[in-house]
């Protein structure tokens, strides 16, 4: 039945994604003045100023990609001074008197204080959703992670996956397991997946999608389209898969043929007495592997001794090796006829 709402009501959430990407992208920049301690009657004087005494960040700084910005690139963020009093805030006071106190230190401000300079500039990008982030929401600030005077790829403390590690601890362990992504190998990293700085999902994920668009980036023999698709493929990978490692092969929860039975009953054939009227009618109607199973019986008998043995120790995709999907259905007669779908 035509349902005349439809179209209007795609529109309407068409309009209303619109309207929320937009807002994230212009996230109101709160004046440093009012969260910060800078002295109101100190002036700027300069980078030269601070190096005659700081000689060592200021040589850090010379290598530094903040020390290669451009006038407009500090205009366009409304900052006023340049290079060390970017950051630091005016420094005339503190050079007059010597008076640490006189200019910012990273060190004695808390959390959103010193994330806020940052994010005078970085509110783009990778960094747009930090105020939302996990992590902000923990008290982590941009310097937990980041060593602005470093000349580090990403100004990074520490490399990423040991930094990342320190405080992730099961993932740890789980990247040590048999099967996993080769993080520790260094063939990848955690940013590949993650973005660290904020997500619209839950673990931080670089998609705002299902997860398995994410996975699909990287396995994309496995995205399809399938004439016959793995329900769970498509919802969400992890729902078979342990992505930072597992015992199992291939990132799987559990071995074969345990996981698949968590959804799909034990076939007829491995495991109970089957029910020999329909598997004559499924015989006669051409179902594939029927009239095998129908004649092993007559002739050999029902084996309940070993059914089980045979269940539990035979892996689904000996039969069915296409989990992911398939253009063939699970059951199927090459020259024609019908499925088992009684």
């Amino acid at each position: 039945m035509h349902n005349p709402w439809k179209p209007r009501l795609v529109l309407a959430g068409a309009g209303l994604a619109l309207i929320t990407a937009l807002c994230a992208c212009s996230q109101p920049r709160t004046p440093l003045n009012a969260i910060l301690p800078i002295p109101a009657e100190a002036e700027l004087v300069g980078n030269d100023s601070c190096c005659e005494c700081h000689e060592a960040p200021g040589e850090q700084f010379s290598h530094n990609v903040h020390s290669l910005l451009a006038d407009f690139e500090y205009e366009a963020n409304g900052i006023e001074a340049r290079g060390c009093e970017a950051c630091h805030g005016p420094a005339s006071r503190h050079v007059e008197t010597g008076n640490p106190n006189c200019i910012l230190q990273f060190g004695k401000l808390d959390a959103l204080q010193s994330s806020a300079i940052c994010q005078s500039c970085h509110t783009a990008g990778d960094t747009m959703e930090w105020r939302h982030s996990i992590h902000a929401g923990q008290g982590l600030s941009c310097t937990d992670c980041h060593s602005i005077h470093s000349n580090t790829k990403g100004l990074l403390s520490k490399p990423q996956e040991e930094l990342c590690l320190s405080c992730h601890q099961n993932v740890k362990a789980q990247l040590h397991l048999p099967n996993h992504h080769p993080v520790k190998e260094g063939k990848m990293s955690c940013n590949d997946c993650h973005n660290p700085h904020g997500s619209q999902t839950r673990p931080l994920l670089r998609t705002d999608e299902r997860k398995s668009e994410l996975c699909l980036t990287c396995h994309m023999d496995q995205a399809g389209p399938f004439a016959f698709e793995h329900a769970p493929v498509t919802e969400d990978c992890t729902i078979c898969h342990s992505p930072h490692g597992s015992v199992a092969d291939n990132l799987l929860k559990q071995n074969e043929p345990f996981l698949c039975l968590q959804c799909h009953e034990l076939h007829f054939h491995t495991n109970f007495r089957p029910d020999m009227e329909k598997l004559a009618r499924y015989a006669a109607d051409g179902v594939a592997g029927a009239q095998t199973t129908l004649n092993t019986i007559n002739n050999n008998g029902i084996d309940d001794k070993h059914a089980m043995q045979m269940a539990m120790m035979t892996r689904c995709s000996q039969c069915h090796p296409s989990v992911h999907g398939s253009d063939l259905p699970s059951l199927y007669t090459p020259g024609g006829g019908s499925r088992l779908t009684r």
